[in-house]
């Protein structure tokens, strides 16, 4: 059997047996996750994956058990997750010209104090305490992703600073776990790398840059064996730090992880998803609760009425969850605006199927899955976007993600509308768009789901 026929029938809560086919490894998953954290932060792909490498490297040079050096990398993919779960409350306690993507980028860097916040003034008192509530959040979300208690108490204190001034528990010196202190350390060294030299110290290159942070500013607040490690390491490899910059970042990351690239089964992979998938969902509190999922059951019976081959099934309700992981690099303020969009701010909705395929892309076995996905905003008439495709070009799993996503928008609250339709005052709407905008064939497969009130429970 294969594991996305599995998925499909552990969706609907049936008995299965194992799985065929090779699947994607928990290292695929994690990988496609924290990409989607590097969008939630607006920072470039692999952003997270430069941290985790160079935490693990660290931690192999100080020679930890491989387990260790797997849990510490695991911990750093992930890092920053739990700030999803507190944007929705950050947002209307940003400073003015503050968005939540520039705090995210510099959070690291001021809480080590090697630059000042986004704005050059002190956080509000609640505004400081949100953000040190993010390990937290964070803990408790990978979770979800079936990772150990190991790598989510990491995770939770990966803020803490040697000198008992990070958060949030206050921790210092040897109370820190020494996987959190090596992970808080080389969270700043990326951001340092990250941003312009001239902003972090007033030198003119990165290097630069990174020698000013390592000899003035973290001695004292990082544990002076891992300062000391990581300087030897690159010293004695100086082209490590050229290297993590590049595509070669995700092959050095799962140098790391040798033994941990096992495939998975259909419940571990339906599980991991499923997380995925609420991701998008929390940025938008106001829009029905389980959005992901009910847009996974829908699709799934659109593609049974067609006699969709049951493993099909299962990718499809995969790219239902998934489609809209790329809309985390999008604005709040953009999100939520209750007014018409400008023609920029347009161009970046317009951009979230891209930033979905490119999120989920390198995973093994999700070819049709990241396809289905980056469709899910074509129109028959080509009308569409991102690729204008028309008609039949555009994938059966294309079309229907796309009459899944519409009647949900429909049915939900949108900040541009008044009121949410009921499922059966949807159908008229929709159907104006019929063989124009959707296929007509599904548009009436649709009809005898609603009547039928086969839909799922929200």
């Amino acid at each position: 059997m294969s594991v996305f026929t599995e998925v499909a029938e552990r969706f609907q809560g049936l008995d299965n047996g194992p799985a065929g086919r090779p699947a994607p490894t928990h290292t695929d998953l994690l990988l496609a996750a924290s990409k989607a954290m590097d969008l939630l932060e607006g920072k470039p792909l692999r952003s997270g994956m430069k941290v985790a490498v160079l935490a693990g490297s660290i931690a192999k040079m100080m020679g930890l058990p491989p387990r260790e050096v797997g849990t510490i990398v695991y911990a750093s993919l992930l890092h920053d997750i739990g700030l999803i779960r507190m944007i929705a409350d950050i947002v209307p306690h940003l400073p003015p010209g503050v968005s939540e993507k520039m705090l995210f980028q510099a959070h690291p860097l001021f809480n080590a104090r090697v630059i000042g916040t986004p704005h050059e003034r002190p956080l509000s008192g609640d505004l400081e305490h949100m953000l040190s509530q993010h390990p937290l959040a964070a803990r408790d979300f990978v979770c979800k992703m079936t990772l150990s208690e190991d790598v989510a108490e990491l995770i939770a204190a990966h803020h803490e600073l040697y000198d008992g001034t990070g958060y949030p528990f206050g921790l210092s010196g040897e109370q820190i776990p020494i996987g959190a202190r090596i992970m808080a350390f080389a969270d700043v060294v990326e951001g340092v790398l990250g941003r312009p030299a001239q902003e972090v110290s007033g030198f003119s290159t990165r290097r630069q840059s990174l020698d000013n942070f390592l000899e003035i500013k973290a001695p004292g607040k990082f544990d002076p064996q891992v300062i000391e490690v990581f300087t030897g390491m690159i010293e004695a490899y100086d082209d490590l730090l050229r290297m993590i910059s590049t595509l070669e970042v995700e092959n050095m990351l799962r140098c790391l992880l040798p033994q941990r690239s096992l495939p998975m089964d259909g419940h571990t992979l339906l599980s991991i998803v499923s997380a995925l998938g609420e991701l998008p969902d929390m940025m938008m509190p106001l829009y029905k609760g389980n959005r992901s999922q009910n847009m996974a059951q829908l699709a799934m019976r659109l593609a049974e009425s067609l006699g969709i081959h049951r493993e099909q099934c299962g990718e499809l309700a995969m790219a239902a969850m998934l489609m809209d992981i790329g809309h985390l690099a999008t604005p709040m303020s953009i999100l939520t605006k209750p007014g018409l969009l400008t023609v920029e701010e347009r161009e970046v909705i317009q951009s979230h199927p891209v930033m979905t395929q490119e999120v989920l892309k390198a995973v093994p076995g999700f070819e049709n899955i990241q396809l289905w996905a980056s469709e899910h905003h074509e129109r028959m008439n080509g009308k569409g976007y991102p690729g204008q495709k028309k008609g039949f070009e555009i994938s059966v799993g294309g079309r229907i993600l796309a009459l899944t996503d519409v009647f949900d928008a429909l049915t939900s609250y949108r900040p541009h509308r008044a009121h949410a339709h009921e499922p059966l005052d949807a159908l008229p709407v929709i159907g104006q768009g019929r063989m124009t905008l959707y296929d007509n064939q599904l548009v009436t497969l649709l009809r005898k789901v609603v009547l039928n009130a086969e839909l799922p429970v929200r």
